[in-house]
């Protein structure tokens, strides 16, 4: 059996490779241990334990047979690897939830007038893809809220592009009302117009996508903690010489042997 590790500016990288040919990888990208990151200290930790178990496999690679080292290896598993794993498994179930707590909020729809939400609905379903697709992005926020309201089932005919079009600029819309960003972005008076006043709309605008880019990135991040803990599992299948299935009850119970 033989093992590596590798440190590069996206991620740290532990691979193991079994005699009778199987292989894994494990792969931990650099962006959750970042300072912005919500699971940041827990990969982090998790970054060190895939170092010091990679050194175990090497030891124990060389002291021992193969049934025994299954043994040694399982036993480093369980000590250095199931903490930090359920660590940063509880991290990325708890930036999971808030996520998507913020995108049900981001998308929510309050109640409005429905005969003319029905009128909207029908205009949208009445244009082809450009005119949906210009539409979108002019609507008013009533506007989308009459077709986030009835749903994307509603809309089979809309094409994923347009449609995604209406739920970002429905968010958008929604975040500068809801938190009023408009009052926050006023246009100032300059060189080219002295007589600038009002709303900046496009500041609003411009900060509402910021909002939304914040709400992806956290999606980003659960997706990059449920890859990177599924590659830990291969990895430690094969470094143990167990199932899958098995692997994971070590990993997420600390034991050695049910």
């Amino acid at each position: 059996m033989k093992s590596s590790l590798a440190r590069t500016d996206r991620a740290t990288i532990l691979s193991v490779g079994h005699e009778d040919g199987r292989n894994a990888v494990a792969a931990l990208p650099s962006d959750l241990t970042a300072p912005e990151s919500p699971v940041a200290s827990q990969a982090a930790r998790l970054t060190s334990a895939m170092g010091s178990f990679n050194d175990n496999i090497a030891g124990n690679a060389a002291r021992f047979q193969p049934d025994a080292r299954g043994t040694a290896n399982r036993e480093a598993a369980a000590k250095i690897l199931a903490a930090p794993f359920q660590d940063l498994i509880g991290g990325g179930i708890a930036e999971g939830r808030a996520a998507a707590a913020a995108a049900a909020n981001a998308t929510a729809v309050d109640p409005g007038n429905a005969p003319l939400r029905a009128q909207t609905r029908d205009r949208f379903i009445a244009k082809d893809t450009a005119g949906q697709a210009a539409f979108a992005q002019r609507a008013s926020l009533e506007e989308l809220a009459a077709l986030m309201e009835a749903g994307r089932s509603y809309f089979d005919a809309t094409p994923d592009p347009v449609w995604q079009i209406v739920e970002d600029q429905y968010a958008i819309k929604r975040h500068i009302a809801r938190s009023g960003l408009q009052a926050d972005f006023q246009r100032r008076p300059d060189a080219n117009n002295p007589m600038a006043f009002g709303a900046d709309e496009a500041a609003a605008m411009d900060a509402a996508r910021n909002s939304l880019d914040a709400l992806r990135n956290r999606v980003t991040t659960v997706d990059a903690v449920r890859n990177t803990v599924q590659s830990i599992i291969d990895v430690v299948a094969v470094a143990t010489d167990l199932s899958r299935d098995q692997a994971y009850w070590l990993l997420t119970t600390g034991k050695v042997a049910e």
